[in-house]
């Protein structure tokens, strides 16, 4: 981060500096990544209240504190109204510092996914920093963003929300140079009521967005209408799967391979053959929204293609793994919701062999949940899948309604069937899938172990 003295933390923070004035070089907010002459904020959450571990910073040789409460300790300490907003406002203050072109990402699917490949590409020309796996609210932003160095060309800042208010906060301490809704989809809706909920949430996005800036929009995510009114004085570029009216990137000749995809990208200076290491059309997708913003920083096409095909693969979304020949496991269990659902049916039903698709429970879809379950079983019935297994409450519905289905109380039972049905079939494709809350990872580990006995046993 950019050096700091706790005489000008204070000023940002509209702290009260109690004690000798340092400089600052590291920020953290947790106590096991604590280094000597860091700075330690104090937060309060709604079922922590980090003061507790002022001894244990104290110990570990912690030079000052960010604190809501009289401490008097024998090193430098600033009192603040809210540690957080003072996070943030420290965060902001980095950002403003730095020349660096700042990326924010937001939707409801494909985030990470997104700032993993336009993280990629960008490093390819310079200097960049970006999300730390899913840390996108209002305490993981700001710390992204503290990152930052005169050095950084680029930022890629994922942000997320469960509920209205909160993209507002990120995005204005952010203020993004380019920004992407890469999609509106039933998702959160406990916390946002209704998939028009959702898009008004997203679309706060635009209230840090900086004059004269750019914005990307999906075109196969039907929104946009609703959002004209917030985008002023911006560039726009559009993207979509397959060419439409206004698309400035859309493919062709699309092929979904067993270990990923490959197509052919139209942008608005000319074609290029893309080959990714992901399955599925979400992630076809994903790499349109990474090009484009690629393209608004005048990225070359070569680069561009070379980050997407250098994009590490996100463990646990459609990560294909081959557990024997001609027997093909797809871990998709790190989260789950209605669009994810329907892309991973696609892309099992795309896979050799006998298709199984194991599900848990979509979480947190509101009072429609049995309706958005329902719906899945009948977009199953209308695919090439073989058979679904599921687990939970609300997964039940899914397997009601499709044709060839088995609903499960617990999941040793169901590993144990699947196991059977794994060994006994020749060629078989078999994709999990749940919310994080299901935990169905576990089934993909149940599945690996079994495969590994197998092969020791012949």
């Amino acid at each position: 981060m950019i050096s700091l003295s706790l005489k000008k933390i204070a000023l940002i923070t509209n702290g009260t500096l109690y004690g000798a004035d340092l400089l600052i070089n590291e920020i953290v907010i947790d106590t096991k990544k604590i280094i000597p002459g860091c700075l330690f904020i104090a937060l309060i959450g709604r079922k922590f209240d980090a003061h507790i571990f002022i001894h244990d910073a104290l110990k570990k040789k912690c030079a000052a504190f960010v604190t809501q409460k009289n401490i008097k300790p024998h090193v430098p300490y600033i009192i603040v109204e809210n540690t957080s907003i003072a996070l943030g406002q420290i965060a902001g203050w980095v950002r403003k510092k730095t020349k660096a072109k700042i990326l924010a990402i937001t939707g409801s699917c494909g985030k990470t996914s997104v700032k993993e490949m336009t993280a990629s590409i960008l490093r390819k020309n310079g200097n960049t920093i970006s999300t730390i796996d899913n840390l996108n609210n209002n305490i993981g932003v700001p710390m992204t963003l503290l990152q930052l160095k005169q050095e950084h060309k680029y930022g890629v800042i994922e942000l997320g929300a469960s509920k209205p208010g909160e993209i507002a906060y990120t995005s204005n301490i952010s203020q993004p140079d380019i920004i992407l809704i890469n999609n509106i989809h039933c998702a959160h809706l406990q916390g946002f009521k209704s998939l028009l909920g959702v898009s008004k949430a997203k679309s706060e996005i635009f209230s840090g967005l900086k004059p004269n800036s750019t914005v990307i929009i999906n075109l196969d995510s039907h929104h946009f209408s609703q959002w004209k009114k917030d985008i002023k004085n911006s560039n726009i570029l559009f993207f979509s799967i397959k060419k439409k009216k206004y698309s400035n990137f859309f493919c062709s000749n699309i092929k979904i391979h067993i270990h990923g995809t490959s197509f052919t990208m139209h942008t608005p200076c000319g074609k290029i053959n893309i080959s990714l290491p992901f399955l599925g059309y979400q992630n076809i997708s994903n790499a349109l929204a990474a090009s484009a913003f690629s393209f608004a920083l005048k990225i070359p096409l070569k680069k561009i293609k070379i980050g997407l095909l250098d994009t590490p693969i996100v463990s646990k979304r459609l990560e294909s793994i081959i557990l024997e020949p001609n027997k093909i496991l797809i871990d998709d269990t790190y989260n789950s919701n209605v669009s994810s659902m329907i892309s991973a049916i696609k892309v099992l039903e795309r896979m050799p062999g006998y298709k199984i698709l194991v599900t848990g429970d979509m979480a947190e879809l509101g009072e429609n949940s049995m309706m958005y379950h329902q719906m899945i079983g009948n977009t199953a019935n209308s695919s090439a899948i073989n058979k679904i297994f599921s687990i939970g409450d609300m997964s039940s519905e899914i397997t009601k309604i499709f044709n060839n289905g088995k609903h499960f109380l617990n999941k040793k039972k169901l590993s144990e069937y699947l196991k059977n049905v794994f060994l006994k079939k020749k060629k078989i494709t078999i994709l999990v899938k749940g919310s994080r809350s299901t935990k169905m990872e576990k089934v993909v580990e149940d599945l690996i172990k079994e495969s590994k006995k197998n092969a020791n046993f012949f």
